[in-house]
């Protein structure tokens, strides 16, 4: 269990990562998001989204670490979903756009947790195959397609919506 505590707390510190990255490469994520999706987007919601990603991360942690057994489930959620979302949104967006998406690079830190949460974890009985099956499946239906549809499509269509 130990293993995987620490595990999921580099996955944390990978997702400060990541955050940094987003604010500061390629102009920022923030300035990446206005420019292509989503014109009324500003670092006020930047801050508070990741403020509270951080908070539900770090909880499942606590929780994960205090209960242990099928509470991995839930940093499981949140790995899994990062991973769906270095796909869908920073590889697609990079590809499609012909230009870096802030946190792409940082976002291969959720696929190498990921590959450990599996060679070392799953393979090895720390995690079993229905906890990590419902994690995996869970994180990427909830925070995956969240991270995916949110920013790009959802929001951007609520704001214009509002403005008519």
């Amino acid at each position: 269990m130990l293993f995987l505590s620490l595990l999921f707390w580099a996955f944390l510190g990978s997702f400060v990562v990541h955050i940094l990255d987003e604010a500061l490469l390629n102009g920022g994520f923030v300035d990446w998001i206005k420019d292509n999706f989503w014109p009324t987007y500003h670092a006020r919601m930047f801050f508070w989204f990741n403020a509270a990603a951080i908070a539900a991360i770090a909880a499942s942690n606590v929780l994960f670490d205090s209960l242990g057994g099928h509470w991995v489930i839930l940093p499981l959620v949140w790995v899994a979903g990062f991973v769906t979302h270095l796909l869908t949104v920073h590889v697609y967006w990079t590809v499609r756009r012909n230009t870096y998406s802030p946190g792409l690079l940082s976002s291969l830190l959720y696929a190498i947790v990921f590959y450990l949460a599996i060679r070392y974890g799953l393979d090895r009985g720390l995690i079993t195959g229905t906890d990590f099956a419902v994690g995996t499946v869970v994180g990427v239906a909830t925070v995956g397609m969240f991270l995916t549809v949110a920013p790009t499509i959802l929001f951007p269509w609520l704001a214009r919506r509002r403005h008519r």
